[in-house]
């Protein structure tokens, strides 16, 4: 029987009916067809494209014969869509997306409205269009995540430009390595955070440690950002100089910070830092520079495990409340090499001995 084009504009509806009544048994047998790129003819033209077969196939999706009705197609792609995925979730899932930034979290019901982890995950799930994925993308996603939540821990929604700076340069579209105030290296991952400017109001994010790739940290001159140095901090074993002075930081020196085995520069001073020098900064082998000076509530002795730092060239502990001698430790005897130390040791009573200083401070 010879075929008649049922799409042709000449053709009759009379016409077309009576093709489909008599159609030959031949053409009800392709109800069913091999999962493949075509066009259909039935109710609207849907197009699978090649990219998605092809995909399907190395995933291994049990793709064959499926049935040529739309309905019964629509079901087999979505089906194949998920298997293929297989936990491929958009961002606008902001439960799953809490999991995977924030382990112990189970629910974004579960943090408060205002905490900066919370508004994080909603800027990231309905108002970043980067188009990362959860499955394909964690780590540059877990970053993403850290430095907004040190946006908003920061007051940098309050103080979108000031006098200190501009914080128009965060929360763009793009890549967050376009942003501003830090550097990234050629996998796009954060090696520095600059903002020794000032303006920031505040606290300082324990998500700070997931910027494991970072060789320098400066956050100084900020006369309203308070609370705890994050023990987090710890996590940052690329760290090589740490920079946080000039702060209203409070809270003991995290003992984590001996974790940081490549850093050279230490800088707590003029802050509110309190208790004793944990013993661990004696871990930092390639410490060359210590300033903990104006920090009064730091009591106690240099620890002697501290005092065993050959590397030290210049430390200071003036204005502190800090007691004990410091003649015996190892970087005094280094006079050759020993450029400044400074502590209280001078005035009538002072509060420290230290024959090997460069200049002593009055108490």
């Amino acid at each position: 029987m010879e075929e008649t084009d049922l799409h042709n504009p000449l053709l009759l509806e009379s016409q077309k009916d009576a093709v489909v009544e008599h159609a030959p048994q031949e053409e009800a047998d392709k109800q069913h067809r091999t999962f493949q790129p075509m066009f259909l003819e039935s109710q609207e033209d849907i197009f699978v494209d090649e990219a998605s077969i092809e995909k399907s196939k190395q995933c291994g999706a049990p793709i064959g014969k499926v049935p040529f009705g739309l309905i019964a197609l629509v079901l087999a792609i979505a089906a194949v869509i998920a298997f293929c995925n297989n936990g491929s979730q958009p961002l606008s899932d902001i439960d799953l997306l809490a999991t995977v930034v924030m382990p112990g979290v189970d629910t974004i019901s579960n943090l408060n409205e205002t905490a900066p982890q919370y508004r994080a995950l909603e800027w990231l799930a309905y108002n970043d269009t980067r188009g990362l994925t959860i499955d394909d993308n964690a780590t540059e996603l877990l970053e993403r995540f850290s430095l907004v939540t040190f946006y908003y821990s920061v007051g940098g929604d309050s103080l979108r430009k000031s006098e200190y700076l501009d914080w128009s340069g965060w929360l763009k579209n793009s890549s967050h390595c376009d942003w501003d105030n830090f550097n990234c290296d050629e996998d796009g991952r954060v090696t520095s955070l600059d903002f020794m400017i000032g303006g920031l109001r505040g606290t300082l994010p324990t998500e700070i440690g997931n910027l494991k790739r970072l060789t320098f940290l400066g956050v100084t001159g900020n006369f309203w950002l308070v609370g705890p140095i994050p023990s987090e901090i710890g996590h940052l074993q690329q760290l090589e100089r740490l920079d946080l002075e000039d702060n209203e930081l409070s809270g003991p020196i995290p003992s984590e910070i001996g974790h940081l085995q490549q850093l050279k520069h230490l800088d707590l001073s003029h802050n509110k830092i309190s208790g004793p020098i944990p013993s661990e900064v004696g871990h930092l082998q390639q410490l060359e520079r210590l300033y903990l000076q104006d920090n009064i509530g730091l009591t106690g002795t240099v620890p002697v495990e501290v005092g065993q730092l050959e590397s030290i060239w210049e430390a200071l502990f003036c204005s502190t409340s800090l007691t004990g001698g410091l003649d015996n430790l190892a970087f005094c005897k280094n006079e050759d090499f020993l450029f400044s130390l400074m502590a209280d040791c001078g005035g009538l009573n002072p509060k420290i001995t230290c024959e090997c200083c460069t200049l002593c401070c009055r108490t």
